[in-house]
């Protein structure tokens, strides 16, 4: 019977070796799983908010000023108003989703997935560029929320749980 190829990093989505018992998952690791949670929430609560906006007469007058400014062929106020609408409901589903995606893995003892998230996080600090408030709650909501989550997932208790996780793997 042929072995399976190789592949590199792979191992990083598998279950653990048959035989070992993967080391229980501490506390504070399942609280910085919920706080995700809770952060992607306020994602969906923002995408809403956003939504809100994108099709709003104000956005819709001030996108007729930008078409009235340009010169040459110019595309339809429906088509800018639909791309907005697009991408607010892209990234909401992707930002969203990347918060339940690291939880889950958290929650498995994966590494990356701590580091995963402290980069989501900082991520999410660069939306707080000229949002206003207060629609801009539930952004600051969301790093607070994902700063305390990484912030728990580097305490002592914490990191011994992704070393044992990992020395199980191996």
């Amino acid at each position: 019977m042929a072995t399976p190829p190789k592949i590199p990093g792979l191992n990083a989505f598998r279950q653990d070796k048959p035989g070992t018992r993967r080391p229980v998952t501490p506390r504070l690791v399942t609280a910085a799983a919920r706080l995700l949670w809770l952060a992607a929430i306020m994602q969906i609560v923002a995408s809403v908010f956003a939504l809100i906006h994108a099709a709003s007469p104000d956005r819709r007058a001030a996108l007729e000023e930008q078409i009235a400014a340009m010169a040459g062929k110019t595309p339809s106020i429906e088509a800018y108003q639909n791309m907005g609408v697009l991408t607010v409901v892209l990234a909401g589903l992707v930002t969203a989703g990347a918060y339940v995606f690291f939880s889950f893995y958290l929650t498995r003892g994966r590494t990356w997935a701590r580091s995963a998230s402290g980069v989501l996080v900082a991520l999410t600090l660069i939306q707080l560029v000229g949002v206003s408030y207060p629609e801009g709650f539930t952004t600051l909501a969301q790093v607070v929320l994902g700063g305390v989550a990484v912030s728990l997932c580097y305490l002592p208790e914490s990191s011994r749980f992704f070393a044992q996780v990992k020395a199980s793997r191996s």
